[in-house]
Formats: structure tokens, sequence, C-alpha cells
């Protein structure tokens, strides 16, 4: 069905390795304020395998890793099992931009990241700098003048930390605190009254092993997930999965939503639909 766009402009700040129960034991003041104003979840579910480079590829195609046939963490262009329509593609389809920015990678991973990043449509891709609010820095200029479609940023603070130290150390809190701190930053940048920001983990940890992520198990593969902005319904949402989140964006930017996307639209997140979402739950 047609619906008008809610946003103009979508934030998708992903939080690498952010286990929903460090928002509260490690008192994360940022996101604790921004779900008070939107709407978030703690429960919802990731990919399996829960490692980074299926989610984030599920993320921008809207697919599981059973479809893109990205299940692990070695980075390549997949052989889908089905064609994909990624995200950026389809925006770019209808002139709205989308543009990333994640950490600095190791120069024998650069010249594929950028071809991993063309494949997918993305208008540009940053490789710079080594936490949150260096990756931060580096998007400030996008942040300022691009000011329609999707901003993509992937920082990895309590990830590295997760990995060195475990989940849950005093190490990884101080990682979680740096993602906290970077948040209230992009917040003062890009909440311009037509920006949706989407917080979200890739995956938890700790759950089979203290410094790993992959394994099924409850820790592991729980995460939250946060819209903030306008028109945003200040609530706790209902199930929800990693592939909910790109139909979402799409949704927020008034955009149809391809036949082979897997997730539903959160509409309960939105002012404007959740009289109708309540009406079909």
């Amino acid at each position: 069905m047609p619906y008008g766009p809610i946003v103009r402009r979508v934030v998708v700040v992903i939080l690498d390795g952010l286990r929903p129960d460090a928002i509260g034991r490690f008192e994360l003041s940022t996101l604790g304020e921004m779900m008070s104003a939107g709407a978030w979840t703690l429960r919802a579910v990731t990919v399996a395998p829960s490692v980074t480079t299926s989610a984030v590829t599920s993320l921008v195609t809207g697919v599981s890793p059973a479809t893109h046939g990205l299940a692990g963490d070695r980075l390549v262009i997949p052989r889908a099992k089905s064609h994909l329509v990624t995200l950026p593609r389809h925006l770019g389809a209808h002139s709205l931009p989308s543009s990333a920015f994640m950490a600095e990678v190791p120069a024998i991973f650069r010249g594929i990241s950028v071809r991993v990043g063309r494949r997918l449509g993305l208008a540009s891709l940053s490789l710079a700098g080594s936490c949150a609010a260096e990756v931060l820095a580096a998007a400030r200029r996008a942040l300022a003048e691009q000011r329609t479609g999707t901003i993509i940023m992937h920082w990895p603070d309590a990830d590295h930390a997760g990995h060195r130290d475990g989940w849950m150390s005093a190490a990884y809190a101080a990682g979680c605190r740096r993602l906290d701190e970077a948040l209230d930053g992009l917040v003062q940048a890009a909440d311009d009254g037509h920006t949706l920001i989407v917080a979200l983990a890739d995956h938890g940890g700790g759950g089979c092993a203290p410094n790993d992520h992959d394994g099924d198990h409850p820790l592991n593969r729980t995460i939250p997930i946060l819209l903030y902005g306008p028109g945003v319904a200040a609530r706790e949402l209902g199930p929800a999965t990693l592939v909910d989140v790109p139909p979402t964006i799409l949704r927020a930017l008034g955009v149809s939503v391809p036949e082979s996307y897997e997730g539903r639209i959160l509409r309960e997140a939105f002012v404007t639909d959740e009289r109708s979402a309540a009406a079909v739950a």
C-alpha cells in the first residue's frame, strides 16, 4: 500500500556487540534518554550466525544469511540464492542516496570493501577512524550536507573490548560508554526535526564463550533496537528481529518495500501507523 514519508533522512548506527543488559548495568544515559522518547526493544533477535558480516549484510539486503549467502565473518561478495534488492540501490532508484562510515580496515581488505560497497549501491563509503568518536567525526560532513536518504555508521568499540577482555568486563563497559558518548554527539548533529535515528546492535556476546558472540545462545543473539526522532511513538516495540529494520527504514522514508524482504515493518514505532498496527495485533 502507498504511504507518505515520515522523515527525509534515516541515520542508522550499528553498535557492534552491544548487549541489551549493558544499557542498564553500565548506566548508558544517552541510550536511556533516547529510549524514554523513542520506540525500542531490548528483546530483538539478530540473524544466525550472530556475526557482524552476516548481520550487516542482512541489514542492507533485507534477507537472512540463508538467502544472501554470507553465513560467516569472512568479507566476500556473496553468491546469493536469489535476486537481492539492496537497501541502498532501492533507495537510489527513488533518488535517495546512501552513504556508509566504518572504521579503518587493514589495507589488504580495502579493495574488497570498496567493491562490496559499490555492489550494494552505496554512493560513498568511508573507512576511517578506529572508534565511535572517530567514525562519527568522519561522518560529520555528510551529516551536515546529505539531507535525504540514509547514512549508515558502524561503531566497533564494545565488540573490540569484548573480544579482547570479555563481554561485561570493565574494558567492555568502557567501550559501551564510548558508544553512548558518541550517540550524544550524533543526536546533537542530526536531530534536525527531519531525521530518524535507528540504533541497533548486530549481535550480543559472552553466551557460549566470554570473548566471543557466535553460537546459538540468547546472550549472543538478543539485541537492542531503538528508533528516535520525529513521528516516533514513545513505546516498547513488539516482537522484532534485525531483518525488520530494513522495511521499517523504507516505511519511514515513504518508499515501497521489495517483495523479497523477509522482515515486517515495525508499524507500532510510528505515530501515524500505531493505531492500525494495534488493530492488526
